[in-house]
């Protein structure tokens, strides 16, 4: 018999969410609608104690982990990256 494979998701992050409203103009009518655009930030961009201990990668990974969550639209999710970036997408919007 096969036995199911468990996930169990650990941990978490604190993500900032900027919403940017645009106005977007209807065509031949006074009427305007608002688009709200979201950008993705780190709470802390620069670590720096990792910094000074030579850690130059790690100092910035916060930063570099909360940024893709905006800056890609339907990632491929044939491999587990993509799927995890798709699953954080869904929880932030």
């Amino acid at each position: 018999q096969r036995k199911k494979k468990k996930v169990v998701w650990k941990g978490g992050e604190d993500v900032l969410a900027l919403g940017y409203d645009i106005p977007v103009p209807g065509f031949h009518t006074w009427n305007t609608n608002n688009l709200r655009l979201w950008e993705s930030k780190a709470s802390c961009e620069f670590d720096l104690g990792s910094f000074n201990d030579g850690q130059y990668y790690a100092a910035i990974e916060e930063k570099e982990r909360s940024e893709p969550l905006t800056s890609v639209l339907y990632p491929c999710d044939n491999n587990a990256p993509g799927k995890e970036l798709r699953l954080r997408q869904q929880y932030f919007y």
